[in-house]
């Protein structure tokens, strides 16, 4: 009795053993980081046209969502210090406004709102996108911040701050002067969403979301800005840049960097938050948790549509970040780079 109870636990063991084999040698979404050539227009006119006649030739971008330039002076003249926003998963540039006009105001910055790939479109067009579209433009809005400014500041939220410590890692980093990480995504807060990002990822969405992925918008503004109903497939290269982003070494990261966020955050981990911020190399890098937050889900800490009474509070932990580390916007310019 005793010898076939223990070859039934060898085959089991085995079996086991087999199963997480198999597991491991799945496939795994690809993410491809390879540069892809961005030319940009130099002088700021052709800079806007370029922009909107890149924006148009899609013909269904919803208003108001349009990549964008917000100037702090009507002769469009390059400031000391330039604002980049990278908006989240979903989202547009709509997600905290007013928070970096409030910010830009104060700093006398001029401002870019980028538009990911796939976003602020009819729901078909996330199917459509890569997770290398979504580096590019995260590239694309860190040259257009060094067009528009001297020194960047890159304001990421949720997935946008994913993206931000994706381009503080690069080469080609050295325009940017600090970022600010509201909510950043290094995982979410559902652990079976990490099973999205392992091998048989493809397969397993199949099984655990189907076709089609969709929430519920907490108000009409949030249904009109963001993409609440989409193919499930676009999950993919999201979990596949928080892959990257999570195994890269972010210790090498040196740029002055606050990270925002809420230890009640409903959407992503707030202990891969921690942990991310702990490996963070920079020497300051203030971490201010919010408790409360307007956002039910206390994962967008600021902005009109989700969290109003929030915008304040956040802006000035932001404006204080910069005084603190000696970054002052003044009405001194200089010409196109």
């Amino acid at each position: 009795m005793r010898r076939m109870i223990r070859r039934l636990l060898l085959a089991l063991g085995a079996t086991v053993a087999l199963t997480e084999v198999i597991y491991l040698m799945g496939p795994v979404h690809a993410l491809d980081t390879r540069d892809t050539p961005i030319a940009l227009p130099r002088e700021t006119d052709a800079l806007e046209r370029w922009l909107k006649v890149s924006e148009q030739r899609y013909g269904d971008v919803v208003e108001g969502t349009e990549k964008h330039i917000r100037w702090a002076h009507d002769d469009r003249r390059r400031t000391p210090l330039s604002i980049i926003y990278l908006h989240g998963y979903t989202a547009t540039r709509q997600e905290v406004d007013p928070l970096c006009d409030e910010l830009a105001e104060a700093l006398g910055a001029n401002v870019f709102y980028t538009r990911l790939a796939g976003h602020g479109r009819p729901a078909r067009a996330m199917g459509e996108v890569r997770g290398s579209d979504w580096l590019r433009d995260a590239r694309e809005a860190l040259e257009i911040g060094r067009r528009i400014g001297e020194r960047v500041i890159v304001v990421g939220t949720s997935t946008g701050g994913t993206l931000a410590l994706w381009l503080a890692q690069r080469d080609d980093a050295a325009p940017i002067a600090a970022q600010i990480l509201i909510s950043p995504n290094l995982g979410p807060r559902s652990r079976s969403g990490e099973l999205l990002a392992g091998p048989w990822g493809t397969q397993l969405l199949q099984l655990l979301v189907g076709d089609e992925y969709r929430w519920t918008p907490r108000n009409a503004e949030q249904a009109k800005y963001w993409t609440w109903k989409y193919p499930s497939q676009a999950l993919l290269p999201m979990m596949a840049i928080v892959r990257e982003v999570r195994d890269s070494p972010i210790e090498k990261i040196r740029q002055p960097t606050l990270v925002i966020y809420s230890p009640n955050d409903q959407v992503v981990s707030p202990d891969e938050i921690l942990k991310a911020h702990e490996r963070l190399g920079a020497t300051i890098k203030p971490l201010i948790a919010r408790e409360e937050s307007g956002d039910l889900s206390h994962h967008v800490l600021a902005g009109r549509i989700l969290a109003p009474n929030d915008t304040a509070p956040v802006r000035e932990s932001i404006l204080k970040f910069i005084r603190d580390i000696g970054l002052a916007a003044n009405s001194t310019t200089t010409g196109t780079p």
